[in-house]
């Protein structure tokens, strides 16, 4: 059976406050309007707003890493849904045809000390096999569009000498827009953000929710979720030393 990414009692909502478009110097292209942003720091496990940083510097999502330990870079790209890895002028891996990759970036959500590609996958629906045996079966039937797909989280990355996936979750019960990965709560490991929505509504309208996974061994748990409806959020570090998640949108 996959391991799949599960849920614990998320915190509650922090409320926000509008930020003063001044920090639009700080943010990147995707950040494109002032208007609800907000700059926030975790502490004890919620998001407490922490005003306009006097300067900050975004920090970057890897997309290379030297995965095979050969002295060269591997870079990660992904054009139309296909995901490819490519050193110099060589193409190392690809995603499968069946596979529509919407987000990746490098990182070591696994802790395992060495650089894995986190995919964000869209592909076809398929329940779990065990489902055709159990009188209840298709616990994940709902979690797929309308046109039959439904979003993962999948780890690639390089293993005794090949590429292989290294975790794949199931079926996500909502699906995942925009990631990011930083040690927000300084412990020495990555945590991953990411923008939370529906399979029921299109992907290009704002997320219902902000979450924070963190790996405990096997898979992901869901440590915190913040609700609201966002377009954008990006991780900067602050003169201090600190991350912030900037986030564009309203907060409930």
């Amino acid at each position: 059976m996959p391991a799949q990414l599960t849920s614990i009692a998320p915190q509650a909502p922090p409320r926000a406050r509008r930020m003063p478009g001044g920090l639009l110097s700080l943010l990147v292209l995707s950040l494109l309007s002032p208007a609800s942003l907000s700059a926030f720091e975790l502490r004890g496990g919620s998001l407490v707003w922490v005003g306009a940083p006097a300067s900050a510097v975004p920090l970057p999502q890897p997309a290379a890493a030297d995965f095979d330990g050969d002295g060269s870079i591997d870079r990660l790209t992904i054009k139309g849904g296909l995901a490819r890895v490519t050193s110099g002028d060589r193409n190392v891996w690809q995603s499968p045809g069946a596979w529509n990759v919407t987000e990746g970036l490098v990182t070591d959500l696994n802790r395992d000390g060495k650089p894995e590609l986190a995919l964000l996958v869209w592909r076809p629906y398929a329940p779990w096999p065990i489902d055709r045996f159990l009188p209840h079966g298709g616990r994940l039937l709902g979690f797929q569009d309308e046109a039959g797909a439904s979003c993962h989280l999948i780890l690639i990355g390089w293993r005794d000498g090949s590429w292989r996936e290294v975790w794949a979750g199931s079926a996500l019960a909502d699906p995942l827009f925009h990631l990011a990965a930083t040690d927000i709560d300084g412990d020495g490991f990555e945590e991953l953000l990411a923008l939370e929505g529906r399979y029921s509504v299109k992907r290009s309208t704002p997320a219902g929710s902000l979450t924070l996974w963190r790996w405990n061994g096997f898979g992901f748990n869901l440590d915190a979720r913040w609700s609201g409806r966002f377009s954008q959020f990006q991780i900067v570090r602050s003169a201090d030393g600190h991350p912030l998640v900037l986030v564009q949108g309203l907060w409930r």
